[in-house]
């Protein structure tokens, strides 16, 4: 596990090294590696401390010095305490002078790390590979029963609170029961139900910066404090704010995990807007929007499982989105996503679909005009930077939003890195740079797989079509082919295989026997190799199909029937 993320506090002197590509890996419940390089060779130190809130002053208490003269430095810190967050500072010294800089992280729990997900609409389970996903889910009833389960702290970041009478009367009856519970919201009008905590002695505190921008994120961490059972500590985030329309209308998802190391990082961002670790919020000290700084842990080992947090507009979240698709990305991208105008996430997908990569998603109907928004672009429309070729996008117009913010890679692939991107975070410039926001990346098959469910029902409702091509063989045929389908006749399902000699453009469709096109079953980039395709004709009546792949200046066309 390990990552080079942007650094804090960065400074040297002309004539010294240059530090760059801090990284910390290896990441255990008792020690960490950090490594980092310099463009001469200097030797290495690095100083540590317990970290217990924002507001501890740093006093360095431990450290490791190593007197070699490298360019590359590598230090490995034992005997830490689990689920802590530590205050770390490198520096490098050489005869020109020092350079130093400095970060956090977090060591592993002993927590189980068990994920759950749910989507309240539903899932194609067709696609599952073998846990099927919790789809068309009671949100209300789900968030009731873990407020009611909560027994020492619930701390609830929240942008609308707008409907639920019963979230409310929960969170209360929490209180009065002993549960610590602690919110912050956006910078508007107190709502009915923020009144109602209020009244019952909820503190609450609001967005008190740049009130033209909001407090987006949607983040609950349960029992984290005051409580020593570490089994008993979940973090739920996700795309879902606290509305009935929310709830039961717009496309959602929630991701709950039970980790005390991740709950360590989201309460130290919660604190940093609540202006205390305490019970009671100190607004003079509270921070948001660009006042925040990049004061937590980014890497997490989860019971094995890496996962990434990065916090808007601290974090360079943009950056480190495209850096982990950019990366990361073997064979696919697909995404459900309300707001997409962000031009460096475009272009970074971009050059990953000319590059042989599928790039497919879903936007809301509502949010894919809007100013500056990647729909037209990648949909090949006649607007400045459309996408030639298009990508494999739609709109969602069914009723109510499409409010998902998710990214999945590789998806639709036996190998590949399978990592699955989720939270509050909308892909656009306030998103980044203003407003409060969450982004949770986790590099896991089985979280990949359930996401993968979510995005096939969307997608197929949308328009589009994903007949699960697969790569048989990454050797670089000599020419183009199309091969006869088998079986053949069929019914219902039959196999296509073609050959691709080199990148470029492929079409694969079929007609029936009048010429008019059925389905298309590819439609992208392609590197080189063998290709297979899975048709599904259940729903067509019998007869005389054909299809025809289209690659370049190369066309082939072959028959197959349907009989029932």
């Amino acid at each position: 596990m390990g990552i080079v993320f942007l650094s804090l506090n960065f400074y040297h002197p002309a004539s010294g090294p240059v530090i760059t590509n801090l990284t910390y890996d290896n990441i255990t419940l008792s020690g960490v590696t950090v490594s980092w390089t310099t463009d001469i060779p200097s030797d290495s130190k690095i100083r540590w401390m317990a970290s217990d809130s924002n507001y501890q002053a740093i006093v360095f208490t431990d450290s490791i010095y190593n007197s070699d003269t490298v360019t590359n430095h590598v230090i490995t810190i034992s005997n830490l305490q689990p689920a802590n967050i530590y205050k770390y500072q490198i520096t490098s010294q050489s005869t020109g002078g020092t350079a130093l800089d400095s970060g956090y992280f977090v060591t592993q729990s002993a927590s189980t790390g068990r994920v759950e997900v749910y989507f309240n609409h539903t899932v194609d389970t067709t696609v599952s590979t073998g846990e099927n996903a919790n789809g068309s889910q009671d949100f209300e009833a789900r968030f009731l029963n873990r407020i009611d389960s909560a027994q020492h702290s619930i701390d609830a970041a929240l942008f609308n609170f707008t409907d639920i009478t019963s979230i409310a009367a929960a969170m209360i009856n929490a209180k009065n029961r002993g549960v610590k519970v602690r919110c912050v919201c956006t910078g508007d009008l107190n709502t009915p139900m923020l009144d109602s905590l209020v009244a019952h002695g909820i503190p609450i505190i609001k967005r008190n910066y740049d009130t033209s921008y909001i407090m987006h994120n949607k983040f609950w961490i349960f029992d984290y404090r005051n409580n020593s059972d570490i089994n008993k500590k979940f973090l739920w985030t996700g795309s879902t704010n606290i509305s009935h329309p929310q709830f039961h209308t717009d496309k959602n998802n929630i991701i709950v995990v039970q980790d005390e190391s991740l709950c360590a990082v989201y309460t130290r961002e919660f604190e940093e807007m609540w202006g205390s670790n305490t019970d009671m919020p100190i607004p003079s000290r509270a921070k948001f929007g660009p006042l925040k700084i990049n004061n937590v842990p980014h890497i997490l080992n989860v019971a094995g499982v890496r996962m990434e947090v990065y916090f808007s507009p601290s974090d360079s979240v943009a950056n480190n989105l495209c850096r982990i698709i950019s990366a990361n990305t073997t064979r696919s991208i697909f995404f459900c996503i309300l707001h997409y105008a962000m031009a460096p996430i475009e272009d970074a997908m971009h050059n990953l679909f000319n590059n042989g990569k599928q790039i497919k998603g879903v936007f809301d109907l509502s949010c894919s005009s809007e100013s500056g928004a990647a729909f037209p672009k990648m949909k090949g429309m006649p607007v400045t930077g459309s996408w030639k070729p298009p990508a494999d996008v739609f709109v969602d117009s069914s009723s109510g939003l499409l409010h998902h913010k998710y990214l999945i890679i590789d998806a639709n692939s036996p190998a590949g890195n399978k990592i699955t991107v989720t939270g509050s975070y909308n892909w656009g410039r306030e998103f980044s740079y203003e407003n409060d926001e969450n982004l949770l990346a986790v590099f896991n098959p089985g979280v990949n797989n359930l996401y993968y469910q979510e995005f096939y029902a969307r997608f197929r409702g949308a328009g589009g079509e994903i007949i699960g091509i697969q790569n048989i063989s990454s050797e670089m045929p000599s020419s183009f082919s199309l091969s006869q389908n088998y079986p053949n006749p069929f019914n219902p399902v039959t196999n296509l295989e073609f050959g691709i000699s080199k990148l470029g453009f492929v079409s694969l469709k079929v007609y029936d026997i009048l010429g008019k096109e059925v389905v298309t079953l590819v439609n992208e980039k392609l590197s080189p190799g063998k290709y297979k395709v899975e048709f599904d004709g259940s729903g067509l009546p019998s007869g005389v199909y054909f299809y025809r792949l289209t690659a370049g200046e190369f066309t082939d066309r072959k028959k197959m029937m349907v009989v029932k």
